[in-house]
């Protein structure tokens, strides 16, 4: 993946918010947009320096695809240009004056322009339906339900505007009824309550031509904070994991351990197997939660639990020893990492 450079239009020399961008659009942008948008902001003030999506990603504890939703939401708003390689590869983030009234946005090249019309117009036109359509969308039972169930997700009645992105997914993206309501689920899961967070999901998952559950389960999987976590404990860096491996981490993040228990586990798999076992790293992480383990402090109680039981085996062990006229060994210091390894492949 390509360095991305950070550079602005304008000559500022310190971290400057516009008045038109917190009076025009901030309100209207999901927090977590606001936030990469600021913190690039902030990258501005330092010189010569490249970013690239993972880091950002990193830094805020976000998944890349949520970074890069993040930047396609801005350059709509057209305070930002992206700028592409000749890889079609993002490699600078140009920021523009935000005027209130969208600003101009520089064109690139004319292949740069054509690139990303491209990409848009794989999708079917957003268009404003009539009080007519909605009604007649309504009428239909399964229609008028799906309404109601997501308005008791949100705790609260479905403006126009709402119910206008719900028709686009169903009647022009072509998402199912089940499809929109693990649409709204996953959303509201990952604390994102906004009808605009949900379409730009919705978006991202039709421009990948994902259109069922399954798809949508795995894709999100793909681009969590799970996923990647495990991939940079075990140092999985030029492959994507295969099925049997995905299952594996969809199995973790229902044990609700904690990503720093999973990383902890993968440290602990790669000290010991010297590579990335799966199958081994799920020994570790059935025991830990069979113990209840929820932080890596529960962890060092449960090291400290199994050292104190060895240590008392090996002092009977020696005493016992020691009373036998026919002893004529030394009892051995136990190595506790290796007597957990053994635990694990028993």
């Amino acid at each position: 993946m390509a360095d991305i450079t950070l550079h602005t239009s304008r000559d500022a020399g310190v971290t400057c918010i516009s008045n038109a961008f917190i009076d025009e659009y901030m309100k209207d942008a999901n927090g977590e947009f606001v936030k990469i948008y600021l913190y690039l902001l902030r990258l501005l003030g330092q010189d010569d320096l490249d970013v690239d999506i993972s880091i950002l990603a990193e830094k805020l504890d976000h998944t890349e695809r949520d970074v890069k939703r993040a930047l396609s939401y801005w350059e709509k708003c057209n305070l930002i240009s992206l700028e592409y390689n000749e890889d079609n590869e993002l490699s600078g983030i140009c920021f523009l004056d935000p005027h209130g009234d969208g600003g101009s946005v520089s064109s690139g090249t004319k292949e740069e322009v054509n690139l990303k019309s491209a990409s848009v117009g794989t999708l079917p036109k957003r268009s404003e339906y009539s009080l007519t359509q909605m009604k007649e969308f309504k009428e239909n039972n399964d229609m008028n339900e799906m309404l109601y169930i997501i308005e008791k997700y949100l705790g609260r009645n479905l403006t126009v505007n709402d119910i206008n992105y719900i028709i686009y997914w169903t009647k022009d993206l072509g998402f199912s009824v089940d499809m929109v309501y693990y649409l709204v689920e996953y959303c509201i899961d990952k604390g994102h309550p906004n009808i605009k967070y949900m379409d730009s999901i919705a978006l991202d998952w039709a421009s990948n031509s994902i259109s069922s559950i399954e798809q949508a389960k795995e894709d999100t999987l793909q681009h969590s904070k799970a996923y990647y976590n495990v991939c940079k404990s075990f140092g999985i860096k030029n492959r994507g994991l295969i099925k049997s491996e995905i299952e594996y981490v969809q199995k973790w993040s229902k044990l609700e351990l904690g990503n720093d228990v999973i990383e902890e586990a993968c440290r602990r798999t790669i000290a010991n197997t010297n590579m990335p076992n799966f199958e081994y790293a799920d020994k570790i992480l059935d025991n830990w939660a069979n113990h209840k383990v929820k932080t890596l402090e529960d962890i060092k109680a449960i090291d400290e639990e199994f050292k104190k039981k060895y240590k008392s085996n090996a002092r009977n062990t020696k005493a016992i020893s020691s009373n036998n006229k026919f002893n004529n060994f030394t009892a051995r210091d136990y190595d506790f990492n290796d007597l957990e390894k053994k635990l694990v492949n028993k």
